[in-house]
Parts: structure tokens; C-alpha cells; sequence
């Protein structure tokens, strides 16, 4: 009889051992899944941000008139699309982007003393207070390959969370290749 139970009791936590390996298997796998598709934009597709285990798009035929300021030392685009929950806003001061025509910036280095590139998003769809359903990109690499008053070509990877989140971020990355 006790010997019954051990095998019992060895079977059961040989369960558990598999479920919760199975369990962070999928979630990995997810997650990679999310992170690789963020590879070349395919289509009809100008926008693609992968977060919080899920991929955003925005496609060119739905895209509404870019809300744009476009001056030599401001830069401020809004991408969305009807019917869309999620948003893109892209943000340049002070940064002479338009000479230099291509550029990468490392955040939070570049925005130290003054802000000077801010990325974020809104995602209506987020299950948070309304402060956090937009997005700060706080920590990573942006590069902008292509920016004139017409067209935005960019990659950006790094970490993110809600405005007001602390301590909670979460891997982000996309492209941007849209003409407006």
C-alpha cells in the first residue's frame, strides 16, 4: 500500500512538471511567433507593431489623412485607421532629422535633458484605466531609414508599458513604411 502511494505521489508531480513545461513552452513560442512577425511588410500593410502578444496593422487603404505638423525642428505624425482601435504617434523636436534623412536613435540616451523622440500608442482594446490604454515606447533603438513630408520608413525595437505603469514593461517592435 505504500508503495502506492509514492507512485502515486511520483506521478503527480511528474504531471505537474509536464503541464507547466508545456505550459511556458506555449507561452515562449508565442511570444516568438509575435516578435518574428514583425519582418517584412507584406501587401497592403504600412504599419506593424507587435506587443503584449499581439500584432497591430495598419493597411494603406484604410489609413485616415495623416495628422501631421511637419517644420524643420518639429515633427509630429499620427497614423490610424477607421474602425481601428490602435494608433501610431511619432514625435520629432530638435533633432534635424530632415537633414540627415536617415538616422538611429537609442532611447532613453537621445531624449536626455530635453524630450526629443517620443513613439507611442493608443490601443482602445486595452483592458486598463484609460491613462494606460496609451503606450510609451521608454527603452530601445528607433531607426528611421526615409522621412520627407510625403513618406516615413522606420524599424524600432525595445520595451514599453501603459503611461502610468511602472515596472511592467513589455517587449515592442514594428515597421512603418507608408506614404501620405
Amino acid at each position: 500500500m505504500m508503495h502506492f502511494r509514492k507512485s502515486y505521489f511520483h506521478n503527480y508531480l511528474f504531471s505537474i512538471l509536464m503541464v507547466g513545461t508545456l505550459f511556458f513552452s506555449c507561452k515562449n513560442g508565442q511570444k516568438k511567433e509575435v516578435a518574428a512577425s514583425t519582418g517584412k511588410l507584406t501587401g497592403n500593410i504600412v504599419v506593424e507593431v507587435s506587443m503584449e502578444n499581439q500584432v497591430f496593422h495598419i493597411e494603406q487603404e484604410n489609413l485616415l489623412p495623416v495628422k501631421q505638423t511637419f517644420t524643420k525642428d518639429s515633427i509630429l505624425l499620427l497614423f490610424r485607421a477607421d474602425e481601428n482601435p490602435f494608433q501610431l504617434n511619432l514625435n520629432l523636436t530638435h533633432t534635424n532629422i530632415l537633414d540627415d534623412q536617415s538616422v538611429e536613435y537609442s532611447i532613453p540616451n537621445v531624449n536626455a535633458g530635453k524630450i526629443k523622440v517620443d513613439l507611442n500608442f493608443f490601443n482602445a482594446d486595452r483592458d486598463v484605466k484609460r491613462t494606460n490604454k496609451r503606450i510609451v515606447f521608454k527603452k530601445g533603438t528607433i531607426k528611421i531609414k526615409k522621412l520627407t513630408e510625403n513618406n516615413l520608413e522606420m524599424t524600432f525595437t525595445g520595451e514599453g508599458s501603459g503611461m502610468t505603469e511602472r515596472g511592467g514593461d513589455f517587449p515592442i517592435s514594428g515597421k512603418i513604411n507608408v506614404s501620405y
